[in-house]
């Protein structure tokens, strides 16, 4: 354990986590401590170390910067949020004033502008929420020029949609990678969490089209999980999307358009109750 946890300035409720390793392995994953950080602890050079992660997610998050894990930093380090670090090989992504032009190389063919996506078979999802996908990537492609189609052919897809059993902690809601110049969107369904499925959805697709992740809260990349529906992109997301693939001049109207609209089985949040048998089971909370 470290000396640096245990002086918190406030007392840290232990109902919050499970122990002081659990604060460890999550800045590891998150970016924010190299991941053999516990490996090789060393006193005074790691307690500096920590320190310094402590701030920069207190920067990130718009939280008084005091380099001390109060309880207010803690809760923020171990809400439910996106599996892709924050910072990555050394590269602080939770920015207002990244240049994303110069740091997103599409994995797609640049010529190509119509990606196809598919879900995992075995998931079985059924059309609620496949409409909801196609309702997310429409809002991308309102601003992109790209076209989204769904294909049934899952391993000849651009993109593969596929939904999973969280890890112990439940923590992580989702998370995306590329393989082979294929986009792959992970799902992590867990009883613990309620899932705003649409907002999760939305920030995905957004890391396949090269974003990183925002420290505007009300944006569509900010990577925590909060208990509410995000689905329009403010100027944050615009700003850094066009800075990719430029202005799209139709896209105010086609934007607003498609906020407007309501999913008829009421998906504003949607409790994901877990895989049976590999298959994806979904209760809708009508909200």
């Amino acid at each position: 354990m470290t000396e640096y946890l245990k002086k918190a300035q406030e007392p840290i409720d232990p109902k919050n986590f499970k122990d002081y390793v659990d604060i460890i392995e999550t800045l590891e994953n998150d970016g924010y401590l190299n991941t053999s950080f516990l490996k090789s602890y060393i006193p005074d050079k790691s307690e500096i170390s920590l320190q310094s992660a402590i701030t920069k997610i207190q920067e990130n998050y718009n939280l008084p910067v005091t380099g001390k894990p109060d309880q207010t930093t803690i809760n923020y380090i171990l809400m439910p949020r996106c599996d892709v670090p924050d910072i990555i090989n050394g590269t602080n992504t939770v920015t207002k004033f990244v240049n994303q032009s110069t740091s997103f190389k599409p994995w797609w063919n640049n010529d190509k502008k119509n990606l196809t996506y598919a879900f995992l078979p075995k998931n079985e999802v059924p059309d609620t929420i496949k409409s909801l996908f196609q309702d997310a990537f429409n809002r991308w492609s309102n601003v992109t020029k790209l076209n989204f189609t769904e294909t049934m052919l899952f391993n000849r897809s651009d993109i593969r949609i596929g939904f999973f059993s969280p890890d112990a902690k439940g923590r992580v809601v989702g998370g995306t990678y590329i393989r082979n110049n294929t986009g792959r969107v992970l799902i992590y369904l867990t009883k613990e969490i309620l899932v705003n499925l649409e907002s999760v959805v939305m920030h995905q697709i957004g890391h396949l089209l090269g974003l990183g992740h925002s420290p505007v809260e009300e944006a569509i990349m900010y990577p925590i999980m909060l208990p509410k529906k995000k689905i329009e992109l403010v100027n944050d997301d615009l700003q850094k999307i066009q800075q990719i693939y430029g202005v799209n001049k139709s896209s105010s109207n086609l934007v607003e358009s498609s906020a407007n609209h309501q999913h008829s089985a009421a998906l504003n949040i949607v409790l994901v109750l877990g895989l049976t048998s590999g298959l994806l089971v979904i209760r809708l909370l009508d909200v």
